[in-house]
Protein backbone atom coordinates (compact mmCIF):
# COMPACT_ATOMS: atom_id res chain seq x y z
CA UNK A 1 0.00 0.00 0.00
CA UNK A 2 1.23 3.54 -0.89
CA UNK A 3 2.29 5.56 1.90
CA UNK A 4 0.03 7.62 3.56
CA UNK A 5 -2.64 5.16 3.24
CA UNK A 6 -3.51 3.17 5.99
CA UNK A 7 -3.18 -1.00 6.19
CA UNK A 8 -6.00 -3.31 5.60
CA UNK A 9 -6.37 -7.14 5.48
CA UNK A 10 -8.41 -8.66 2.97
CA UNK A 11 -12.02 -9.64 4.30
CA UNK A 12 -11.35 -6.53 7.39
CA UNK A 13 -14.33 -4.57 7.96
CA UNK A 14 -13.47 -1.26 8.39
CA UNK A 15 -15.78 1.99 9.58
CA UNK A 16 -14.93 5.22 7.68
CA UNK A 17 -15.86 8.68 9.99
CA UNK A 18 -15.24 11.43 7.83
CA UNK A 19 -15.24 14.98 9.23
CA UNK A 20 -13.95 18.41 9.62
CA UNK A 21 -12.85 17.44 13.29
CA UNK A 22 -12.23 21.24 13.74
CA UNK A 23 -11.42 20.59 16.25
CA UNK A 24 -11.77 16.79 17.46
CA UNK A 25 -13.38 16.37 20.43
CA UNK A 26 -14.42 13.30 23.56
CA UNK A 27 -17.81 13.10 21.30
CA UNK A 28 -16.24 11.59 18.09
CA UNK A 29 -14.03 9.25 20.03
CA UNK A 30 -17.26 8.09 22.07
CA UNK A 31 -19.04 7.68 18.62
CA UNK A 32 -15.92 5.84 17.54
CA UNK A 33 -15.47 3.74 20.50
CA UNK A 34 -19.06 2.82 20.12
CA UNK A 35 -19.52 2.17 16.41
CA UNK A 36 -16.71 -0.26 16.87
CA UNK A 37 -18.83 -2.51 19.31
CA UNK A 38 -22.14 -1.75 17.81
CA UNK A 39 -21.56 -2.22 14.02
CA UNK A 40 -19.41 -5.51 13.88
CA UNK A 41 -16.25 -3.28 12.82
CA UNK A 42 -12.49 -4.86 12.93
CA UNK A 43 -11.57 -1.27 12.42
CA UNK A 44 -12.54 2.59 12.23
CA UNK A 45 -10.66 5.00 10.11
CA UNK A 46 -10.82 8.79 11.05
CA UNK A 47 -10.94 10.69 7.55
CA UNK A 48 -10.06 14.35 8.83
CA UNK A 49 -11.13 16.16 5.73
CA UNK A 50 -9.13 19.01 4.00
CA UNK A 51 -12.56 21.19 3.96
CA UNK A 52 -16.51 20.78 4.22
CA UNK A 53 -18.17 21.70 1.24
CA UNK A 54 -21.05 22.42 3.40
CA UNK A 55 -19.50 25.37 5.57
CA UNK A 56 -18.94 28.60 4.42
CA UNK A 57 -15.72 28.99 6.79
CA UNK A 58 -12.80 27.02 6.06
CA UNK A 59 -11.60 24.68 8.84
CA UNK A 60 -8.15 24.95 10.79
CA UNK A 61 -5.17 23.83 9.17
CA UNK A 62 -4.99 19.71 8.16
CA UNK A 63 -1.88 19.45 9.71
CA UNK A 64 -3.34 21.06 13.18
CA UNK A 65 -6.25 19.01 13.04
CA UNK A 66 -4.74 15.27 12.19
CA UNK A 67 -2.25 16.43 15.53
CA UNK A 68 -5.22 17.01 17.52
CA UNK A 69 -6.88 13.94 16.76
CA UNK A 70 -4.50 11.87 16.97
CA UNK A 71 -3.54 13.18 20.59
CA UNK A 72 -7.23 12.86 21.82
CA UNK A 73 -7.92 9.18 19.89
CA UNK A 74 -5.89 6.58 20.99
CA UNK A 75 -7.33 3.10 20.45
CA UNK A 76 -5.21 0.17 18.52
CA UNK A 77 -8.04 0.10 16.26
CA UNK A 78 -8.46 3.50 15.28
CA UNK A 79 -6.57 5.03 12.84
CA UNK A 80 -6.49 8.78 12.37
CA UNK A 81 -6.06 9.60 8.20
CA UNK A 82 -5.41 12.55 5.77
CA UNK A 83 -6.25 10.09 2.74
CA UNK A 84 -8.63 12.32 1.43
CA UNK A 85 -5.92 14.54 0.34
CA UNK A 86 -3.63 11.76 -1.36
CA UNK A 87 -6.50 10.64 -3.47
CA UNK A 88 -7.60 13.78 -4.11
CA UNK A 89 -11.35 13.59 -3.74
CA UNK A 90 -13.84 16.20 -1.99
CA UNK A 91 -17.15 14.54 -2.00
CA UNK A 92 -17.59 11.74 0.25
CA UNK A 93 -18.95 9.87 -2.22
CA UNK A 94 -16.28 9.66 -4.57
CA UNK A 95 -13.46 8.66 -1.65
CA UNK A 96 -15.83 5.75 -0.48
CA UNK A 97 -15.48 4.91 -4.78
CA UNK A 98 -11.67 5.64 -4.62
CA UNK A 99 -11.07 3.39 -1.43
CA UNK A 100 -13.74 0.89 -3.21
CA UNK A 101 -11.17 0.71 -5.60
CA UNK A 102 -7.81 0.87 -4.08
CA UNK A 103 -9.29 -1.97 -1.24
CA UNK A 104 -11.18 -4.10 -3.29
CA UNK A 105 -11.53 -7.12 -0.94
CA UNK A 106 -12.28 -4.99 2.43
CA UNK A 107 -15.91 -4.47 3.61
CA UNK A 108 -16.65 -0.87 4.26
CA UNK A 109 -18.80 0.64 6.37
CA UNK A 110 -19.96 4.33 6.50
CA UNK A 111 -20.63 6.00 9.90
CA UNK A 112 -22.39 9.01 11.14
CA UNK A 113 -24.27 11.09 13.65
CA UNK A 114 -27.92 11.35 13.15
CA UNK A 115 -27.89 15.04 12.61
CA UNK A 116 -25.70 14.15 9.44
CA UNK A 117 -28.24 11.75 8.30
CA UNK A 118 -31.04 14.50 8.54
CA UNK A 119 -29.00 16.16 6.20
CA UNK A 120 -27.68 13.44 4.08
CA UNK A 121 -29.78 14.66 1.16
CA UNK A 122 -27.74 17.78 0.86
CA UNK A 123 -24.96 15.38 0.42
CA UNK A 124 -23.17 15.19 -3.30
CA UNK A 125 -24.51 12.26 -4.57
CA UNK A 126 -25.99 11.12 -1.49
CA UNK A 127 -28.11 8.50 -3.18
CA UNK A 128 -24.64 6.85 -4.17
CA UNK A 129 -23.47 6.58 -0.60
CA UNK A 130 -26.39 4.53 0.73
CA UNK A 131 -26.16 2.14 -2.29
CA UNK A 132 -22.67 1.52 -2.55
CA UNK A 133 -21.88 0.78 1.21
CA UNK A 134 -23.64 0.22 4.36
CA UNK A 135 -24.20 3.02 6.27
CA UNK A 136 -24.42 2.93 10.50
CA UNK A 137 -25.55 6.01 11.93
CA UNK A 138 -25.19 6.48 16.13
CA UNK A 139 -27.55 9.09 17.57
CA UNK A 140 -28.21 10.53 20.92
CA UNK A 141 -31.80 9.98 21.80
CA UNK A 142 -33.03 13.58 21.43
CA UNK A 143 -31.86 13.34 17.33
CA UNK A 144 -34.54 10.57 16.68
CA UNK A 145 -37.14 12.16 15.37
CA UNK A 146 -35.41 14.65 12.71
CA UNK A 147 -33.29 11.84 11.20
CA UNK A 148 -35.42 9.17 11.05
CA UNK A 149 -38.11 11.88 9.27
CA UNK A 150 -35.15 12.85 7.30
CA UNK A 151 -35.38 12.34 2.87
CA UNK A 152 -32.78 9.67 3.02
CA UNK A 153 -34.27 7.79 5.89
CA UNK A 154 -37.37 7.83 3.80
CA UNK A 155 -35.89 6.88 0.78
CA UNK A 156 -34.42 4.40 2.09
CA UNK A 157 -36.12 2.61 4.97
CA UNK A 158 -37.12 -0.43 3.63
CA UNK A 159 -33.25 -1.44 3.85
CA UNK A 160 -33.02 -0.54 7.35
CA UNK A 161 -31.36 -2.76 9.55
CA UNK A 162 -32.89 -3.33 13.22
CA UNK A 163 -30.85 -2.38 15.92
CA UNK A 164 -30.89 -5.95 17.72
CA UNK A 165 -28.99 -7.09 14.51
CA UNK A 166 -26.90 -3.85 14.45
CA UNK A 167 -23.62 -6.62 14.48
CA UNK A 168 -25.19 -7.46 10.81
CA UNK A 169 -24.00 -3.74 9.43
CA UNK A 170 -20.69 -4.73 8.45
CA UNK A 171 -21.40 -7.82 6.54
CA UNK A 172 -24.18 -6.72 4.75
CA UNK A 173 -24.83 -6.01 1.30
CA UNK A 174 -25.83 -2.35 0.52
CA UNK A 175 -27.93 -0.13 0.81
CA UNK A 176 -28.23 -1.49 3.88
CA UNK A 177 -28.47 0.95 7.37
CA UNK A 178 -28.56 0.75 10.90
CA UNK A 179 -29.72 3.11 13.67
CA UNK A 180 -28.44 3.08 16.82
CA UNK A 181 -29.13 5.21 20.17
CA UNK A 182 -26.07 5.56 22.59
CA UNK A 183 -25.65 8.02 25.71
CA UNK A 184 -23.77 10.93 23.83
CA UNK A 185 -21.00 13.25 25.09
CA UNK A 186 -22.30 16.62 25.09
CA UNK A 187 -19.91 18.50 23.94
CA UNK A 188 -19.80 19.56 19.68
CA UNK A 189 -17.03 21.14 17.74
CA UNK A 190 -19.33 24.01 17.16
CA UNK A 191 -19.30 25.00 20.95
CA UNK A 192 -15.81 24.35 21.08
CA UNK A 193 -14.94 27.12 18.50
CA UNK A 194 -17.35 29.46 19.84
CA UNK A 195 -16.13 29.58 23.30
CA UNK A 196 -12.46 29.84 22.00
CA UNK A 197 -11.44 26.35 23.37
CA UNK A 198 -9.89 25.62 20.07
CA UNK A 199 -7.91 28.82 19.39
CA UNK A 200 -6.91 28.91 23.44
CA UNK A 201 -5.94 25.38 23.00
CA UNK A 202 -3.63 26.31 20.55
CA UNK A 203 -2.31 29.16 21.46
CA UNK A 204 -0.79 27.42 25.15
CA UNK A 205 0.67 24.55 22.27
CA UNK A 206 2.51 27.30 20.07
CA UNK A 207 3.87 29.21 23.57
CA UNK A 208 5.11 25.75 24.86
CA UNK A 209 6.68 24.67 21.51
CA UNK A 210 8.11 27.93 21.30
CA UNK A 211 9.55 27.89 24.96
CA UNK A 212 11.39 24.39 24.10
CA UNK A 213 13.00 26.00 20.48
Amino acid sequence: MRQGFPYARPGQVIGLFGGSFDPPHAGHVHVTREALKMFGLDRVWWLVTPGNPLKARGPAPLVRRIEAARAVMRHPRVDVTDIETHLGTRATADTIAALRRLYPRVRFVWLMGADNLAQLHRWQDWRRIMETVPVGVVARPGDRISARMSPAARAYAPYRIDGEARHLLGRSQAPAWCFVNVPMVDVSSTRIRAAGGWSAAQERRDETGAQHQ
